[in-house]
């Protein structure tokens, strides 16, 4: 009861006349979806964690979930992988508007970087300073020592033996023991005749080199051949031999051997001119080698050119011979692929 003694209700007002009358609801304000979602979710997942206990079992669900959930790359996914990168490829052409976007990219590109960087001249003291020691780092004997066997690979081109050696996994005492047996045949009297001798040894360490040089590049080769092929189960008799021709052709492959072992054996006969020009007081008259090596060199390309010609010719022939069995053959598709050559034809009469 109020202070008039009087009832009073929720909703209910008092008039100064003694009457009263009732007021109408205030309407609610409907709350934000995405406020009650996130607050009946922290509502559902609030978990008291002095009760739960990370038992071992708990522990192994948990990592087999996860080596579940692992990414494994399959022979299936990769194939589908490299399906989509070929569709892409095709699908996508460069016009002229895409071109253009891609000038108006570079600009802004261009304009940001510039706009970004200032070359003060804290920066560019700084800069002349890094130039200076990375020339100077560059041109020191230390660094030169370093870096000048990085690349190195056969060593057929290298200009001292005797520094490569512990690259190219040789003794150094073999190398000194093969030079002694080139001074014990040719026997040198003076300095330049060793030189000449000492020339021919290594020249013919050298080709040795060249034949470990050539077995790996056969097995590069080979490795190049492998990556490129790939799996087919049934392989039918067409893919197989090409598969063997490509094998052979590779196996066959003398060229880069070839040239490289005639410029070593000019060179030895190069040396051994020399040390009989000491020794004769004149023209040696020594060639033996270096006078037919363009001339056999002329005649290996001939023949090789022959061999390409002849492999194709018979790769045509084999066209020939498919496309005629296909004709003998017939069918919907033989039949249609004629009436199309024979309206060609009379729409060309």
């Amino acid at each position: 009861m109020n202070a008039c003694g009087r009832h009073s209700s929720r909703g209910v007002r008092f008039a100064p006349g003694g009457t009263t009358r009732m007021s109408q609801p205030t309407e609610k304000k409907p709350l934000n979806p995405a406020f009650l979602a996130s607050y009946r979710a922290k509502k559902a997942h609030a978990v008291d964690k002095s009760q739960y206990n990370f038992t071992p079992a708990r522990r192994k669900a948990l990592d087999e979930a996860r080596k579940k959930r692992k990414f494994v790359m399959t022979p299936a996914k990769r194939e589908a992988q490299r399906k989509a990168t070929e569709a892409n490829q095709r699908n996508w052409r460069l016009t002229p508007a895409r071109l253009a976007a891609m000038k108006v990219n570079v600009r802004k590109m261009q304009r940001a970087s510039v706009e970004k960087f200032q070359m003060t001249d804290r920066r560019k003291r700084a800069s002349l300073a890094n130039i200076a020691k990375a020339q100077a780092a560059e041109r020191s004997p230390e660094s030169y020592a370093r870096s000048r066997f990085n690349h190195l690979q056969h060593g057929l081109d290298v200009r001292s033996l005797e520094e490569t050696m512990h690259l190219m996994k040789e003794d150094p005492e073999e190398y000194e023991a093969h030079r002694q047996r080139f001074r014990r045949v040719f026997a040198p009297r003076f300095k330049a005749e060793e030189r000449a001798v000492d020339l021919i040894a290594a020249a013919t360490w050298r080709r040795l080199r060249l034949f470990h040089a050539q077995a790996r590049w056969e097995a590069d080769r080979l490795k190049h051949f492998f990556s490129r092929a790939e799996f087919v189960q049934p392989l039918d008799a067409e893919e197989t031999r090409t598969r063997g021709l490509t094998l052979l052709v590779l196996l066959c492959e003398r060229e880069r051997l070839v040239r490289k072992d005639q410029s070593l054996i000019a060179l030895v006969e190069r040396e051994i001119r020399t040390l009989l020009r000491l020794r004769a007081d004149g023209d040696p008259d020594f060639h033996l080698y270096s006078r037919d090596s363009r001339k056999t060199w002329r005649r290996y390309e001939k023949l090789r050119n022959e061999l390409e010609a002849e492999y194709r010719e018979i790769a045509e022939l084999e066209q020939n011979m498919e496309l005629m069995d296909r004709l003998r053959e017939g069918g919907p598709e033989v039949d249609a692929a004629i009436e199309q050559a024979r309206a060609a034809r009379r729409s060309a009469s």
